[in-house]
């Protein structure tokens, strides 16, 4: 039997079986991941955990269905992975008594195993479900680890980290520092938080004015931990949502139902310090209130502005084991290898004066000269980088910088002015 016909016979029972039974509902029959009917997944998933509109899944449990035979799939160690079959999947409102039930149907098509997942949702619930799919895919991956990063919170399910260890250019004794932390800690330091009787978590801060490459860092830690099939998860302020606890704490729960090591990215930990939730996140850091991975957790958090995270997080000890400054380019070397890196074939060596003018400046100026310089050299039809073009878009960027600053400058004198006008 191939795919469609197995759906058109699936499609037809809901639209006699079940539909029926919600006449003053509009019911949408969609195509899902078998990561929602994946028994591991439904298990591990937090039932405290809040979706989208407040709903929480709270229980499924099989019905019968004429259209598909019930069949177990079992892991070496007994456990059900995948039952075949229609079920019912409950959730609850966090302000009505109604619980909202959805369809969901898995079925095989193949003797080699292929599957078909259907699910049947109320039109109105379609964001709920959606979130709650999503959680599905991340615990999935959670439990065999691919080659790419588990986004919580973000436009996108996941990523791949395309920043290699060898492109991040800092100072060598900074580079090797952070790299030995992170794979002391999962070589060594597990075991040794677990003789201390501590739950295996460590957090690490990254801290550095704007542009100095935390965020490409963190994207060569995150491959490097793909690499040693680690499960990496990247917590995101991008949705509607912002920045928030529940993010967090979601990301831990994740790590905690995996099997395997797990690395958590934070970017920019002072957004989620707000007041409303900073005694909830200074739980986390303490400890106390995070899931327990026995691989052991890291989390290497961010931020651009450190005076914005008070004292109760960076001199507590335990809350943050490790801070380490990501500074501006410190070195002539250094700014000529970043130079070289983005010029890549257009590098000359006659260049390497503009790379004495970087020393100072963070990655992402030196990256933007560059990229300044290469697009002129398009615009003109040029077949090389003349020395003297570089170091004319070194200047042109420097000036709007400072243009900048003398105009946010200003613009604060006036407010300055303007409130001492009114007291």
């Amino acid at each position: 039997m191939n795919r469609f016909t197995k759906m058109d016979m699936m499609g037809h029972w809901i639209d006699t079986e079940w539909v029926p039974l919600y006449p003053k509902k509009t019911l949408v029959t969609l195509w899902v991941s078998d990561a929602c009917t994946h028994r591991l997944v439904l298990d591990r998933f937090d039932r405290g955990l809040s979706l989208a509109g407040g709903y929480k899944f709270i229980h499924y449990e099989q019905i019968e269905c004429s259209v598909i035979t019930k069949i177990h799939t079992y892991s070496q160690k007994g456990d059900v992975l995948q039952g075949m079959g229609a079920y019912v999947y409950q959730f609850e409102p966090v302000d009505d008594d109604e619980i909202i039930e959805v369809l969901v149907m898995a079925s095989y098509f193949t003797d080699q195993g292929n599957m078909i997942c259907l699910a049947c949702v109320p039109e109105d619930f379609l964001k709920v479900w959606a979130s709650f799919s999503n959680e599905c895919q991340r615990i999935y991956s959670s439990l065999t680890p691919g080659p790419k990063v588990v986004v919580i919170g973000g436009r996108t399910n996941s990523f791949i980290p395309d920043v290699d260890w060898e492109d991040v250019i800092l100072p060598e004794d900074l580079k090797t520092t952070i790299m030995d932390d992170v794979q002391s800690f999962f070589k060594k330091g597990v075991d040794v938080y677990k003789r201390l009787k501590l739950k295996p978590f460590r957090k690490l801060l990254l801290a550095g004015v704007p542009g100095t490459g935390k965020t490409m860092l963190c994207s060569a830690l995150a491959k490097w931990a793909l690499d040693n099939k680690y499960l990496v998860i990247y917590v995101s302020s991008a949705d509607h949502a912002g920045s928030t606890f529940g993010k967090i704490q979601q990301a831990l729960m994740v790590a905690a139902r995996s099997k395997y090591p797990a690395l958590i990215l934070l970017e920019e930990l002072d957004a989620y310090l707000h007041d409303r939730e900073k005694a909830l996140v200074l739980n986390v850091l303490d400890g106390s209130e995070s899931s327990k991975n026995e691989q052991g957790t890291l989390l290497i958090a961010t931020t651009n502005y450190p005076e914005a995270i008070d004292e109760r997080v960076l001199k507590r000890p335990g809350r943050l084991d490790r801070i380490f400054i990501i500074p501006e380019t410190k070195s002539a070397h250094d700014a000529q290898r970043m130079l070289q890196q983005y010029l890549n074939d257009m590098w000359q060596d006659d260049h390497a004066p503009v790379a004495e003018m970087l020393v100072g400046y963070p990655g992402a100026f030196i990256r933007e000269v560059a990229v300044y310089a290469l697009t002129r050299v398009a615009y003109d039809d040029l077949t090389d980088l003349p020395a003297a073009l570089l170091e004319d878009s070194f200047h042109r960027l420097k000036n709007q910088i400072d243009a900048k600053d003398d105009f946010l400058k200003e613009r604060d004198k006036e407010r300055d002015e303007s409130k001492a006008g009114q007291q």
